[in-house]
């Protein structure tokens, strides 16, 4: 007769898995009841600290800024990259001053590394940074030089938007509730593993009538989500990696 209950890690399962594993889990327990699984206190503070995740879930699907932020980063992303292989390939130029202006302008840009890769704060300071240094009047002429002006200012263009729609976002975020996805999923998981050891307790105290068949369904349960759990991490681990190499 099953009395354990089998754990898993609740802090590997990503948001949305975490938000699935417990709407499928308070799923189970209103088919038995609380009452007759004799949690109902602890399953109603449980209620209450899951809605909390819930509502900060949602706040983090419904930034409305957010896909239009990352859709304008590739955007300056992508400019920027062309101006750099714009320059890189001048410097096989034909021209010798042609030649010569690239290879001052590549000095500048390298520099400033992939300015793509850092974090999108970063990036809009680097590109700033960029800029101020390309309008200078010495690489401003090399710019008009190999053509090269016109990609300039449209990379401060799309910049400045991008620095603006953050800006945005900062003001929405400041109007948003208190609560924060980990505090949440920290108060749900503590209430969670509060009501697996009652069950436990209770199924050893009264024996497994009432219980088993609870138990294997939530065990059931809890082995699907440690086998997403184990996926994720190795995905997480695996594009860590990748970024390392």
């Amino acid at each position: 007769m099953k009395r354990e209950v089998i754990r898993i890690k609740l802090e590997n399962l990503r948001n949305e898995a975490h938000v699935s594993y417990n709407t499928a889990f308070g799923a189970m327990v209103d088919k038995y009841t609380p009452e007759t699984l004799n949690i109902n206190a602890l399953y109603g503070e449980y209620k209450t600290a899951f809605a909390d995740e819930i509502a900060a879930l949602d706040i983090v699907r419904k930034s409305a800024l957010t896909d239009a932020i990352d859709q304008q980063d590739s955007i300056r992303d992508s400019i920027f990259r062309g101006m750099a292989d714009a320059i890189k390939s001048a410097l096989n130029h034909f021209n010798a001053e042609k030649r010569e202006a690239a290879r001052k302008l590549n000095v500048v840009f390298d520099n400033y590394g992939n300015i793509a890769a850092k974090t999108l704060d970063q990036e809009t300071a680097a590109i700033t940074d960029l800029l101020r240094e390309l309008n200078s009047p010495d690489n401003a002429a090399l710019l008009t030089l190999l053509g090269l002006g016109d990609w300039a200012q449209q990379l401060d263009t799309e910049n400045t938007k991008f620095e603006q729609m953050m800006l945005e976002r900062y003001a929405e975020t400041s109007q948003r509730p208190t609560v924060k996805m980990r505090d949440a999923r920290q108060k749900t998981d503590k209430y969670l593993r509060a009501i697996f050891d009652r069950l436990e307790a209770l199924a050893l105290l009264n024996g497994t009538d009432g219980y088993e068949n609870f138990i294997k369904e939530l065990n059931a349960l809890t082995e699907r989500y440690k086998q997403i759990a184990a996926q994720e991490k190795g995905l997480r681990n695996s594009k860590t990696e990748t970024a390392v190499k």
